[in-house]
């Protein structure tokens, strides 16, 4: 499967998404932007900045909800953009993020389909522009089956097949999937779990990557209270590739917890052994999808990721207030050139100054190193911007921004420096929900 063809099941399983959930109605966040933004360094680079403006047409799509059999979760952010002065082709830009499942047996059997789409680097140890970014595409489909073994306890069964596809990259796989698992009920709000799963994966080009088989065993927990929610997962995966093994500790937490009414703090770490596909779908259920995050590695090579990430939510009566920190350490089985290290931390906050007018401010860091590679280097932004409300549907939106850069990159040392300034103007357009 080609990309066109992958972005092309993402949008038809959006579309089906919101005709389940009901257009416009409760639980559906949707918006329309239609806009430009002009920047005085489009590639990034440390001597002769080429300016450029680039116009945009955005999507935001947001659904959570269950209307029948129908159980949908989306989170779309995405932008066609234009260069004007063609410095890079037309593109879609952002990501998709989207599960639906249909139940044929409420609580017995359902089918599941989902679909990652997003932004890749092609090398990451290079600047990150758009002539540096690809597209990646990982759908995933099958069925669900609980079948009750006594009063609280159940067996579970599920299949997958999913197909990972790359714009630039020769990384395209199949995979096949099944995990079998024995859920047992706690309490009202918390169950335990045994289960392995076992997958296949193959490549479209054979030379470019080695087929692998992968197996795991682990115990979950998942526990729901009156202020905090945990999903634990901990065991051990094996993997097959070009007749080694190799093995690994599987190990995910996810705990959130309600501070207070207005506050909330999100606590995600693990380690696993996994691949690009697998890696870009986790760091979208953790960070959520930004129109230019494209940090993911695309290789054919399977990796021990340990990563850790910490959010904090403020949500005041006229001000809100969201920071995160996130750190990942990256050991790649046969190409340890792209075993990288990795900090960064975002902030962000709104502040309404009046019914009709919000003010933003915002801004992040990052720091990489590839130690195999001699790459190390630093990127930080930082902005302002307004939000102007017409009325509950028109808006306008006007924001400055400034990026920097310094460090290495691929093709030298020193060669990342760089400062590029953005301001952005976009009409938007949300259209009203049904009471």
């Amino acid at each position: 499967m080609n990309i066109k063809t992958g972005w092309g099941r993402c949008a038809a399983i959006a579309a089906l998404s919101w005709v389940a959930a009901g257009a416009y109605a409760q639980g559906v966040d949707l918006g329309i932007t239609v806009g430009a933004y002009h920047t005085d360094n489009v590639r990034r680079t440390g001597v002769d900045e080429e300016s450029q403006t680039v116009g945009e047409v955005g999507l935001r799509l947001g659904i959570e909800r269950e209307t029948g059999r129908f159980t949908s979760n989306v989170n779309a952010n995405l932008a066609y953009r234009t260069f004007f002065d063609n410095a890079y082709d037309d593109d879609l830009f952002g990501g998709l993020d989207a599960m639906l499942a249909y139940w044929f047996l409420p609580e017995r059997f359902s089918w599941v389909v989902q679909d990652n789409y997003g932004q890749a680097m092609i090398d990451p140890r290079n600047v990150d522009t758009p002539g540096n970014q690809q597209s990646a595409n990982y759908f995933s489909t099958g069925p669900d089956f609980r079948f009750p073994v006594g009063a609280r306890t159940s067996l579970l069964l599920s299949g997958r097949w999913s197909d990972a596809s790359y714009e630039e990259s020769h990384a395209d796989n199949q995979r096949m999937s099944g995990t079998v698992g024995f859920e047992r009920q706690l309490s009202e709000r918390s169950t335990l779990s045994l289960n392995g799963t076992a997958e296949r994966v193959e490549y479209d080009d054979e030379t470019a990557g080695s087929n692998f088989d992968r197996q795991s065993a682990y115990v979950g927990y998942a526990a729901e209270g009156a202020r905090t929610n945990l999903n634990l997962r901990a065991g051990y995966t094996t993997l097959h590739d070009f007749g080694d093994t190799t093995d690994g500790p599987l190990f995910d937490v996810t705990i959130e917890r309600r501070l207070t009414e207005r506050s909330t703090l999100t606590l995600n770490a693990g380690t696993n052994l996994t691949d690009s596909a697998d890696a870009m779908r986790r760091d979208q259920h953790i960070g959520g999808i930004d129109l230019d995050s494209g940090q993911s590695i695309v290789s054919t090579d399977s990796f021990q990721s340990d990563f850790a990430s910490v959010a904090l939510a403020l949500e005041g009566a006229r001000t809100s207030v969201n920071l995160a920190a996130n750190w990942r350490v990256e050991d790649y089985e046969r190409n340890p050139i792209l075993n990288r290290d990795a900090f960064g931390f975002t902030a962000d906050a709104v502040r309404r100054i009046s019914p009709r007018l919000s003010a933003r401010l915002f801004g992040g860091w990052t720091s990489q190193d590839f130690d195999r590679s001699n790459v190390d280097f630093d990127e930080w932004n930082a902005g302002v911007g307004f939000d102007w409300a017409f009325s509950d549907r028109l808006s306008l939106t006007l924001s400055g921004e400034h990026f920097s850069g310094s460090g290495d990159s691929a093709l030298g040392a020193g060669l990342r420096d760089y400062d590029e300034n953005r301001i952005t103007v976009n009409l938007g357009y949300t259209p009203r929900r049904r009471r």
